[in-house]
C-alpha cells in the first residue's frame, strides 16, 4: 500500500500532490475525530454507570466531535464524489457533462468561498462575544468555515486539474 501511494504522489503534478495531502489530512481528521468521539463517550459510559463520575466538559466536546465527524466526513464524501453538489449533469449528453465539469467545479468553488467567508465572520462574532471560559469551545466551531473553505480548495483545485474520471482513466 506504501509503495502504491509513493508511485501515487512521485507520479503526479504538484497540484494532485497537494490535493493528495490535503485528502490525507482530512482523512486524517476525520478518523482522529471519530475515534476521539467514540473513545470519550464509551470512557464516559463506563465513568457514570461504574464510579458515577464524569469528565468535565466531555458532553460538549462530544457534541463538536459529531460535528467534526460530520462536516469533515462531508468534505471527504463530496472529494471522493460520493455525493454531487449540482443535478444538472444528470439530465446532459455526455458531451455537454465533460465541456461544463470544469465551470461547474469553478461555480462550486466560488459559492463554497462565499459560504466559507460568511461562517468566518458568523464564528468571529462568536469568538468575540464568548466569555474567556468558553473560548475553548468556540474554537471548536472552527470546523463549520474550515470544511467549507477546504471545498472550496478541492473544488478550485479540481477546476485546475480537471476531473478525476479522466486522471483514472489515463
Amino acid at each position: 500500500m506504501i509503495e502504491k501511494t509513493e508511485h501515487y504522489v512521485r507520479n503526479r503534478s504538484w497540484k494532485a500532490k497537494l490535493e493528495f495531502y490535503f485528502t490525507r489530512v482530512e482523512s486524517t481528521l476525520a478518523i482522529s475525530g471519530l475515534v476521539l468521539m467514540l473513545g470519550l463517550s464509551l470512557a464516559e459510559i463506563i465513568l457514570r454507570n461504574l464510579f458515577h463520575a464524569s469528565i468535565p466538559g466531555a458532553d460538549i466536546l462530544i457534541r463538536y466531535l459529531v460535528l467534526w465527524v460530520s462536516f469533515i466526513g462531508a468534505v471527504v464524501a463530496v472529494r471522493e464524489r460520493h455525493i454531487k453538489v449540482e443535478i444538472i449533469s444528470i439530465w446532459l449528453p455526455e458531451i455537454w457533462r465533460r465541456r461544463l465539469e470544469r465551470p461547474i467545479f469553478l461555480f462550486s468553488a466560488v459559492v463554497c468561498a462565499v459560504i466559507t467567508l460568511a461562517a468566518v465572520r458568523f464564528w468571529h462574532q462568536e469568538w468575540i462575544n464568548v466569555p474567556p471560559g468558553e473560548k475553548w469551545i468556540t474554537i471548536l466551531g472552527i470546523v463549520i468555515p474550515l470544511s467549507f473553505f477546504l471545498l472550496s480548495l478541492h473544488f478550485a483545485l479540481r477546476f485546475v486539474i480537471g476531473p478525476r474520471s479522466r486522471e483514472r482513466k489515463a
